[in-house]
């Protein structure tokens, strides 16, 4: 019998399945045309991390290259975004400053999403004693303001030695070392105590939505279709319970990732947390808190940075919502 062809199929009213490529870059096309903000929102989460992984060769100047002779020197060709009191160029140190916008949000989305994910799950599925003991341990967790929590884990977990096991100051010397040279990898070690520290803080949150979510499927009859055949506790969390969440746990961790690039900027501006290398919060304290009044230009670049990083992570998170929400999609 000799093979129908695509117009062939349709003439007859069949339906051709695309190639998973173009299937692909329709869904993109559509997102692109029906969320234009949540599309920004990614194009940015590129650009961040494409950045930060080709720094080194982006950057003009190196991120701690001093030259007194041109400090506070306005935007020019030589320096595109002008330089700082020390005659830094502070286009290269925004630049290098998406290493660590990069790999704290990101790294704390991780965490975030797998601390909330045992602890919502868990308490979500197996209720009872189990449930009313983890949520009022989580209402401890949440109940200290989440700054103040922030500043003392970042206090207790930073150590004079920034070796250890990834940058932890504690057990073996396991690692890239910051020494080695400014590629992001070598970069890693410095944001590993702030990560953590974020996403312990973060997690109590995002763990109560997701709790809320598996009490709901917790509730349907093919869960307990599946417990009255024998199927494990286990089987079923991975099989039914996750599958049905996901959608809201890949919005929450959109969600946080801005929280936690705004949180790193506002530990950075206090002070405290990465401190030996340049990032965006950083970039606005000491001096230029002082000289930006005559020197806009030295708040107003990294400030803007910061906009856009967390404005449109939130326009994502919010495009994916309504993209994966099916009540929402409908309307």
């Amino acid at each position: 019998m000799a093979a129908i062809d695509a117009s062939q199929a349709q003439d007859f009213g069949w339906r051709v399945e695309r190639p998973a490529p173009v299937r692909a870059l329709r869904a993109i096309s559509h997102f692109v045309r029906a969320k234009p903000m949540g599309a920004f929102g990614a194009l940015m989460l590129i650009l961040i991390v494409v950045v930060a992984v080709l720094s080194p060769w982006i950057a003009r100047y190196s991120y701690d290259q001093v030259n007194l002779s041109a400090a506070l020197t306005g935007p020019s060709s030589a320096h595109w975004f002008g330089t700082d009191q020390n005659g830094r160029d502070i286009y290269s140190r925004l630049v290098y400053g998406c290493q660590i916008t990069a790999m704290v949000g990101l790294g704390t989305v991780v965490l975030v999403t797998v601390l909330a994910l045992v602890v919502g799950v868990g308490s979500g599925y197996f209720g009872g004693k189990t449930d009313f003991v983890v949520q009022r341990l989580v209402d401890i967790w949440l109940s200290f303001p989440a700054i103040f929590l922030i500043l003392t884990l970042v206090a207790v977990l930073t150590t004079t030695s920034g070796s250890g096991f990834f940058g932890l100051g504690r057990g073996p010397a396991v690692g890239p070392n910051p020494q080695d040279g400014p590629w992001f990898w070598y970069t890693f070690p410095r944001t590993t105590i702030v990560t953590l520290a974020l996403g312990l803080v973060l997690a109590g949150g995002t763990s109560r939505v997701i709790r809320g979510a598996v009490l709901g499927v917790r509730a349907n009859a093919y869960v307990e279709a599946a417990e009255v055949v024998g199927a494990s506790h286990l089987r079923i969390i991975l099989r039914h319970v996750l599958p049905n969440i996901m959608p809201i746990v890949i919005v929450m961790a959109t969600l946080q990732l801005g929280t936690a690039i705004l949180a790193e900027a506002t530990i950075s501006f206090l002070g405290v947390g990465i401190t030996n290398f340049p990032t965006w919060g950083q970039m606005l304290s000491g001096r230029t808190r002082d000289l930006a009044e005559n020197h806009l230009y030295m708040a107003l670049f990294p400030g803007f940075a910061i906009f856009l990083a967390v404005f449109g992570f939130n326009m994502l998170g919010d495009a994916l919502r309504d993209v994966l929400d099916p009540r929402l999609r409908r309307s």
